[in-house]
């Protein structure tokens, strides 16, 4: 209900907007939509009969606080809401991780109540944040003003965004004349966005703002990829008034830097770069729902966005639930309370089994398929309702149907598209063109022309054509590119402002009668590699959806690495009670991705390949490990999963070559249940015992956590170069008994296997082991075996035996170290960086950059040296000699430079002739002595041969050299000294 005083300024309100609507400029009601049409007495009325008629609220609708705060829309009660708390302790509260928050009831400030919102949420009471989140939101305002300064700098921006060419000025005349015959002819239709100013105030033709680039990103080639990339990138901010055009279109590039716009920045951005990869894509400007032009994504699932269904998913979502399980027999619950389990089955051992209970499997599957169709009947419903409470809430909406929203239009014929859709550019949602969320619309855009709705939207989109080649259907502005798909103004490698800079040049008359589109006046649009990866306006981003809280992260933005997590609301009507996962990247654990269901206790871990021990995935159920699955690839034994029961561990294997597939240890669990029954043990001690990080990696003893080893199997698969009846399927060792029991494969045309047990012999039943041994042959007609071979086969089962303890202890050995590497991990997380990764990689090596740290100082040494000094110093005025000085300082400097050429020419010419003079004596001698040297004096000779060579042939080449570059370095040093000023009095005339 109202208050008198709501009331009152309701209705001042409502008066102010029926004197409004009697204006001509201003009585502009939605293209072609009934709803629009009605009065505002009409809409008063309305809102009064519903204010004073509305009934209590449920409980599980949204409802308003006693201060004016509106509460969660989801309906999660704050019990539910805890289901989501991470298992580690870790509060959503804190302003890291984000959590709903309330905020103040407005059309403004709804579309962050519970919608896509960026994480920095400038409306909320800063009382929710601690000190470091008050600086973070002053040091983003700071930024944001800075960004908006420099983009309103005119010396920093191009000519063409705060002028006007005479080509554009001609258009703006055009498009003038044609917006003043459209309001002649229709005037209960609302203005055309035609010529908005920009962010410098100069008008500009609203197709020539778009700028189609294609950036260099492979990410951004595909049209989900980028409203993906728009929705993330920028932070929206709803127009206001909510049923006025924007007064002002910045270019895209200033929505870029400054990453934050209305709708209509959103969806110029998205249509420059979908045009930019080619795609025939155009701004729409129409009518919305609230929920759409507020942004709010409250009222939709996630799975609409794209987000996979939990894993926990809902009744309705999964699978049938098994039938219940048969009541059991009085005699099994016989049992004294509190009695353990091995106490129990002692004491049960040698009763008579009770009766099965048999039961109709197509009674059982009669029963799942009713109790599915109840499920999804029920699922049914409460869409229904829910459907028709979104229903009437958007019929309250004192301005329903003339809410104004932009949003992107695909049209078929490029890049495979089969048929149009709309793309929200704000969420970047994809949705069909008769989608109900749309009410109307006004005129669509792009970059080569301008076309206006003649068509009737009775009922929404329905029905309503979008071939734009059609004149009766929409009418084209410009008389060039009439039909869609036409080409861009202007190619995506030339510079916008050099286009309008040419534009001027012969623009006294027009080139034809058919006025052609400018090219656009906003640069190439480009987005540094930095700002690519961060993703979001301050690294973080998060939208509420009805079921569940999705939140993006940058990439390193996080310490541990997470880029995204989804938090999936608890619903007590459908018994399902929440699920947390997370995303991460980067990680040199190659944890990738964690699944928490906190009522349950379970956390779901996933690895990629590469981790030490090749672990896949790593399952912990009520803090303790419960299954771990590896990559049998990256393992020398094949290992595939892991499972723990306490009592019983059971691993799964393939691919070895002693085929075994499956090993498994049973405890008798007498210390873990005197541990989990102990009332005398102190809360610490329990807990240290059960922590999977804490007692698994310590090491363990046969009989220490666990208990005793009772038995111990193994099962193989066929071999078939061995005989059914000699291949084992399965053994089992029975430690507690000391026995080993063989179940062999089956036998073609049999139902049963051959067994045989083997009693451990002791010392002195060796001779007569045979009397131990009991066997079962399927066959009654085969030959019995051997005593040498049963004994040969007793002492392979002993070996096998030891082998299997063995690889127990190993596997144990190695859980303990996994628990142990992943606590460590979870401690300190170090995140990876790729090589291809320049911007946070070092490219160069120490060395390198040593080498050109010095490099670069010698050649700053070398251009402080002054080549005249050393004939400067005998005159006092260096910097001002007369012409007779000039003269002699230029004759010391060319003859001293002479000397110094020649003298380097002799000292290579008298090394050449002493290299070889000592070559010709060395031959000399050798000539005279060859035949009594030893092989040693030989070899000596003939090395110095080699190299008396190879001096004279590099001195030659120097020499040779130094003659020819000689005279141009002295022409050289001659230029240099005409052009210095200091000498220009030696070559006056």
């Amino acid at each position: 209900m109202l208050s008198a005083e709501d009331q009152q300024q309701q209705d001042a309100a409502l008066g102010e907007d029926e004197e409004a609507s009697e204006s001509p400029s201003t009585f502009r009601s939605r293209a072609p939509s009934k709803a629009a049409t009605d009065s505002a007495d009409n809409r008063r009325q309305s809102t009064q009969e519903s204010s004073q008629n509305s009934p209590e609220p449920n409980a599980g609708d949204s409802q308003q606080s006693p201060d004016g705060v509106s509460e969660d829309p989801t309906g999660i009660d704050a019990g539910n809401a805890d289901a989501a708390v991470p298992a580690d302790g870790s509060l959503p509260g804190v302003p890291e991780e984000g959590i709903v928050l309330p905020v103040k009831n407005s059309d403004a400030s709804a579309s962050r109540h519970a919608s896509t919102m960026s994480l920095n949420r400038e409306d909320v009471s800063t009382d929710w944040y601690d000190q470091h989140e008050i600086e973070f939101q002053e040091q983003q305002k700071e930024r944001r003003a800075a960004c908006l300064a420099d983009l309103l700098d005119r010396e920093k921006a191009p000519a063409s965004y705060y002028q006007t060419s005479k080509k554009e000025a001609w258009v703006l005349e055009y498009v003038a004349n044609f917006n003043r015959q459209y309001t002649q002819l229709f005037p209960g239709r609302r203005g055309l966005l035609l010529s908005p100013p920009n962010h410098f105030g100069v008008p500009k033709f609203v197709c020539t703002t778009l700028r189609p680039t294609q950036l260099p990103y492979r990410e951004l080639y595909d049209y989900r990829g980028c409203s993906r990339f728009v929705a993330e990138y920028l932070s929206y901010t709803p127009l206001e008034p909510a049923h006025e055009l924007p007064s002002t279109i910045p270019g895209p590039g200033f929505t870029l830097r400054l990453q934050q716009g209305n709708a209509f920045d959103y969806s110029i951005l998205l249509v420059s770069f979908l045009r930019g990869v080619g795609y025939d894509a155009y701004v729409v400007s129409g009518y919305a729902t609230r929920a759409m032009t507020l942004m709010d994504e409250s009222r939709v699932d996630s799975e609409t966005a794209g987000i996979p269904p939990p894993t926990g998913s809902p009744p309705e979502a999964s699978d049938p639930a098994p039938p219940p399980p048969p009541p059991p027999h009085p005699a099994t619950n016989a049992a004294v309370p509190g009695a353990t389990t091995t106490t129990t089955t002692a004491a049960s051992k040698y009763k008579v089994k009770p009766p099965r209970q048999l039961k109709s499997q197509f009674v059982i599957k009669q029963d799942e398929k009713s109790r599915t169709r109840a499920v999804q009947m029920a699922a049914t419903a409460r869409k229904k309702e829910l459907a028709a409470r979104q229903a009437a809430e958007e019929d309250d909406d004192e301005l329903k149907g003339l809410r104004v929203h932009s949003w992107v239009l695909v049209l078929p014929g490029k890049r495979e598209v089969a048929e149009a859709f709309f793309i929200e550019a704000t969420t970047g949602n994809v949705y069909s063109t008769d989608n109900e969320n749309y009410l109307g619309v006004e005129s669509v855009f792009s970059s080569v022309n301008h076309w206006v709705n003649m068509q009737v939207c009775y009922e929404g989109l329905k029905g309503i054509s979008f071939d734009l080649g059609d004149n009766a259907k929409w009418e084209f502005v410009l008389l060039d590119n009439t039909q869609p798909g036409g080409v861009d103004a202007q190619d995506d490698g030339e510079d916008a402002a050099g286009d309008n800079a040419s534009d001027d040049g012969d623009e006294d008359a027009p080139a034809s009668e058919i006025l052609d589109l400018p090219p656009s006046w906003v640069e190439k649009l480009s987005v540094s590699t930095e700002n690519f990866e961060s993703r979001c306006p301050s690294g973080a981003k998060m939208v509420i959806y009805r079921d569940a809280r999705h939140e993006v992260y940058a990439d390193y933005f996080r310490k541990d690495g997470m880029v995204a997590r989804t938090i999936f609301f608890s619903d007590d009507t459908r018994g399902y009670t929440g699920e947390i996962r997370e995303t991460f990247q980067n990680r040199r654990d190659k944890l990738y991705q964690r699944v928490r269901i906190p009522y349950e206790g379970i956390v779901h871990e996933f690895f990629e390949a590469g981790r030490l021990h090749g672990l896949k995935e790593h399952i912990i159920l009520d803090d303790r490990t419960k299954a771990m699955h590896f990559y049998p690839s990256a393992r020398f034994d094949g290992l595939i999963k892991r499972v723990d029961e306490t009592v019983k561990i059971i691993e799964h294997y393939t691919d070895r070559e002693d085929r075994l597939v499956y090993r498994s240890v049973t405890f008798d669990g007498e210390d873990v249940r005197a541990v989990q029954t102990n009332p005398l043990l102190p809360p610490h001690t329990l807990l240290l015992l059960t922590n999977p990080f804490v007692s698994q990696k310590l090491p363990q003893d046969d009989e220490s956590e666990r208990g005793a080893i009772l038995k111990m199997a193994e099962k193989f698969d066929r071999n078939p170069s061995i005989p059914s009846h000699l291949d084992a399927q399965k053994r089992t060792y029975f430690l507690k008994d000391d026995k080993i029991r063989i179940v062999y494969h089956l036998e073609d045309g049999k139902i049963i296997p051959s067994t045989r047990e083997f009693k451990k012999p002791t010392a002195e039943q060796k001779t007569n082991f045979i009397d131990l041994t009991v066997s079962f042959e399927v066959n009654p007609y085969r030959k019995p075996r051997k005593k040498q071979q049963l004994y040969g086969e007793l002492l392979d089962l002993l070996g096998s035996e030891q082998g299997c303890l063995s690889a127990i202890k190993a596997s144990d050995r190695e859980v303990a170290e996994i628990l142990t590497n992943r606590a460590g991990e979870e401690k300190e997380v170090v995140l990876s960086v790729s090589v291809y990764d320049t911007m946070r990689n070092q490219t160069k090596l120490p060395s390198e950059e040593k080498k050109e740290a010095a490099k670069e100082e010698e050649e700053a040494k070398a251009a402080d040296l002054d080549y005249l000094s050393p004939f400067l110093v005998s005159y006092p005025t260096p910097t001002r000699l007369t012409r007779e000085e000039a003269f002699l300082v230029k004759d010391a400097c060319l003859k001293n430079f002479k000397e110094r050429l020649i003298d380097k020419a002799n000292i290579i010419q008298n090394r050449l002739d002493d290299v070889t003079a000592e070559y010709q004596r060395r031959q000399l001698a050798y000539s005279r002595n060859a035949d009594s040297m030893t092989p040693e004096e030989t070899e000596t000779y003939v090395r110095f041969c080699n190299d008396a060579l190879f001096k004279i042939h590099i001195l030659e080449k120097r020499l040779a050299k130094h003659k020819e570059t000689a005279p141009e370095r002295y022409i050289e040093l001659d230029s240099k000294l005409k052009a210095d000023p200091r000498m220009h009095l030696a070559w006056a005339s």
